[in-house]
């Protein structure tokens, strides 16, 4: 661990460098965002996140995802609307079945028509628990 560290060096100011230290802040934002989206908060800040190699639709989708405020919900057709795809109510729904980070990037408020939940990849009975988290009773 040591040579790990001297590795990494630091510079005046005291702050890591190099991969390492980029791992340990990713590790840091995540925990903390995690933390604040299971107690029904929106998350301070987030981790940089990841969708290398997704479609430019699933990732217009999710960045819609990030919009829905804690405590709030959006249907399926919503988000197709805010991303000027009306008619892509279904792809939608799959964008959200595909989505890599599903707690952070919060497809859980994400609705079917007529209020339904819909579905979610971690079993209908986690997105209630964190719909009632925020506040959301189903």
């Amino acid at each position: 661990a040591a040579l790990l560290r001297r590795r990494a060096g630091r510079p005046q100011g005291g702050r890591p460098l190099g991969p390492i230290a980029n791992v340990r802040q990713w590790h840091r934002l995540t925990e903390a965002a995690l933390k604040q989206v299971l107690s029904g908060h929106a998350p301070k800040k987030l981790p940089p996140l990841d969708w290398t190699g997704k479609t430019d639709f699933q990732q217009s989708v999710w960045r819609a995802l990030l919009q829905i405020g804690c405590g709030e919900t959006q249907s399926y057709g919503q988000v197709a609307k805010s991303i000027r795809r009306p008619a892509a109510v279904r792809a939608v729904g799959g964008a959200c079945g595909a989505n890599p980070i599903p707690v952070l990037v919060p497809c859980h408020r994400v609705l079917a028509a007529n209020g339904r939940l819909g579905g979610f990849s971690g079993g209908l009975d986690w997105k209630r628990r964190l719909l009632a988290r925020e506040g959301i009773i189903l």
